[in-house]
């Protein structure tokens, strides 16, 4: 409250004021601030590692536990579709579309944490064009790969936000003012063009893989990352447009820049043994802190505070799954496999891992899901939690691996005519299970195809991708756009979803992309104005 004074002027006791404040600091004038200023941060090169570090730190927010923080985004990722089931069915929102709106908590999060992502990106894409900063180099290069690696996460974020909300808005600068923070809904492909077009020119900067030093620089991303992403990127744009040709042409094109990368066993591509392995093209680089995590807290404060590992409880039956609750494989994934695939057993199995640290040990039997637990991150001798808690895992999540951009180029190949390279790639895939057993033994299952159909790439992409990074949802609805398959005639069954029919509530109408959150239709005149996605008004 201003109090209000009258008859007299101000100005000299204002003016005496300062003078005494100035004369009563004066000896603490050349104290520098406890938090370091922006323009005095950036003074190495190591300090400029470290911004772009904060980028990519961005991703624990995403795929973390964050306990008192609406965990991590696997709900949102992981139950739509008809891959994982919930073992409760009152998690209706995302696995049955029941009461899904703007208000919805893992929507907002989910909004939420890859604007930030955005925003450290924009900051650092600006500070890496301001001369001060370039004059800190020493390594010859090294500030246009920066300015690759940060377009490249960058555009991961778009790409995300396109995917699920449409019309998000495009964020591509850094925010000074209430006014920057406040932009009108993007419009068709906008934001996925955007995606693209920093991907094309980040593939440009980035180096070959073989440029970071594995001791010290593993998992950061390179070339090959970025047209990795481009293959995503073109393929879903491609699928959204009428199964445009010329978008397949160009996922082609950029697959074939992919070089260096081969596959591995099946197993080998979810255990924290072989991480940042020939398959992968870009992982979260999941850790811990030296004496624990803390995974209660998001990873802004450094040190021994916060947490930087990977969630997978919600698969397990440890204590620290209570954000998540337990997932496990729907009957329609179990029942997909053909008999003898090695990649089944490594995907769900009959047994329980003992969630407490890398251990041999297959426990008793799984008294969920038909039996069947969710493997993929926990499988016995392949996972590692963090010894104080047991909650976070440093166990990489592998967010884009080279199946995944095979079988996408399968389809890119089909899809503009030429079935002998699309059947190649699926095939590729399918002779890698049949070397993935346990025991090194080569299984008969699965048998090459002699024939290809988009079906068949469907199929494909259901079984090796099962319960990964969301990508099982994104399929369904992109080919649905495409007229591959139509969701419209989909029951809950079809879905996976093994409760009471009349709880499922998906209307294609609605639930093909999520609402925008009602915080932002609350704080940007220009998207209030706009109205929210259709159905959610």
């Amino acid at each position: 409250m201003m109090t209000r004074y009258k008859h007299y002027n101000p100005t000299p006791i204002v003016a005496a004021l300062l003078l005494l404040l100035l004369s009563s600091c004066a000896d603490q004038l050349d104290i520098k601030p406890t938090a370091e200023l922006e323009s005095e941060y950036f003074e190495s090169e190591l300090r400029v590692q470290e911004g772009v570090g904060a980028c990519y730190a961005g991703f624990y927010n995403l795929y973390g536990p964050l306990l008192n923080d609406g965990g991590g985004s696997h709900q949102i990722l992981l139950l739509p579709g008809d891959d994982i089931t919930h073992q409760d069915a009152g998690r209706g929102a995302m696995e049955a579309f029941a009461g899904l709106n703007s208000a919805n908590g893992e929507v907002n999060m989910l909004w939420t944490r890859l604007y930030q992502i955005i925003y450290r990106c924009n900051f650092m894409l600006e500070k890496l064009e301001e001369e001060s900063v370039k004059a800190v180099y020493r390594t010859s290069g090294l500030n246009e790969i920066n300015k690759g690696e940060v377009l490249f996460l960058r555009a991961w974020a778009f790409h995300r936000l396109w995917d699920f909300f449409r019309k998000a808005p495009l964020q591509d600068t850094r925010i000074r003012s209430i006014a920057d923070a406040i932009l009108p809904p993007t419009q068709e492909f906008q934001m996925l063009d955007k995606a693209i077009e920093d991907l094309e020119l980040a593939a440009t900067l980035l180096p070959d893989a073989s440029y970071w030093k594995i001791e010290t620089e593993r998992g950061r991303v390179f070339n090959e990352s970025a047209y990795g992403l481009l293959v995503k990127c073109y393929t879903l744009r491609a699928r959204y447009n009428k199964a445009n040709a010329g978008d397949y042409q160009k996922a082609i094109a950029a697959f074939k820049k992919i070089t260096t990368r081969q596959l591995v066993h099946f197993a080998e591509n979810f255990d924290y043994k072989h991480e940042n392995n020939a398959e992968s093209l870009f992982e979260l680089q999941a850790s811990h802190a030296t004496d624990q995590d803390n995974a209660w807290l998001d990873n802004n404060f450094g040190g021994g505070a916060g947490q930087m590992g990977a969630m997978y409880h919600y698969s397990t039956s440890h204590w620290g799954n209570y954000v998540s609750g337990i997932y496990g494989p729907t009957k329609k994934l179990m029942n997909a496999y053909d008999n003898g695939d090695p990649r089944k057993e490594y995907t769900f199995a009959n047994f329980t891992t003992n969630v407490t640290g890398n251990t041999e040990v297959k426990a008793p039997a799984w008294d969920k899901f038909d039996g069947y637990q969710l493997m993929k991150y926990v499988y016995p001798g392949r996972c590692w939690f963090e010894k104080i808690w047991g909650i976070s895992s440093t166990n990489n999540t592998r967010l884009i691996r080279y199946a995944d951009i095979k079988l996408l180029a399968a389809e890119a190949y089909l899809q503009t005519g030429n079935a002998a390279a699309a059947l190649v790639q699926v095939n590729d895939i399918r002779a890698r299970a049949r070397r993935s057993t346990e025991d090194g033994k080569v299984s008969t299952a699965p048998a090459n195809r002699t024939a290809i159909t988009m079906q068949h790439i469907m199929n494909e992409r259901f079984i090796e991708l099962a319960a990964e990074e969301g990508i099982r949802w994104t399929d369904l609805r992109s080919w649905h756009a495409a007229g591959f398959i139509d969701l419209s005639t989909w029951t809950a069954r079809d879905f996976g979803y093994n409760y009471n029919e009349a709880n499922f509530e998906f209307q294609v109408s609605r639930h093909l992309i999520f609402p925008i959150p009602q915080r932002e239709m609350n704080t940007n005149p220009l998207m209030a104005a706009a109205g929210n996605n259709p159905g959610y008004d």
